[in-house]
């Protein structure tokens, strides 16, 4: 089942990144919050590139598993629509179906962190001041 999700809407959300849930885990450490973002802005291009090359090379087991590991990284940073694209990709690649949907939905969202990773920089920078 493909789901047809705005970008626009995302790019809305995106620029302002939801950090709630990482606050929580955090107990509002300020420290460990930018560590996280830290993590994030470096390993997450690193598993976009393994997504990436798995839906070229039409191996559907590493796409899924690829996408797998991505999605809760997504919702750590309160990228929820991008978790639920991202849900839609493993399970298209493991049920093989809607397979031709994969690459555009990808790039969609491989664009969109972008800007997740503005937004963290920026809310990096201003929870560095509070240290």
């Amino acid at each position: 089942m493909y789901t047809n999700f705005s970008q626009q809407n995302m790019k809305t959300k995106i620029f302002d990144v939801n950090l709630a849930y990482l606050n929580d885990i955090a107990g509002g450490s300020t420290e460990f919050i930018i560590d996280m973002i830290d993590i994030f802005i470096e390993q997450t291009p690193i598993y976009f590139t393994q997504l990436g090359e798995a839906i070229q090379q039409k191996d559907w087991k590493a796409t899924a598993d690829s996408a797998h590991k991505i999605k809760p990284t997504l919702a750590f940073v309160g990228a929820d629509e991008l978790k639920d694209m991202m849900s839609v990709i493993e399970s298209n690649a493991r049920k093989l179906v809607d397979l031709d949907t994969i690459e555009k939905d990808f790039l969609e969202i491989n664009e969109t962190c972008v800007l997740i990773y503005e937004g963290l920089a920026k809310a990096k920078q201003e929870l560095l001041t509070k240290i």
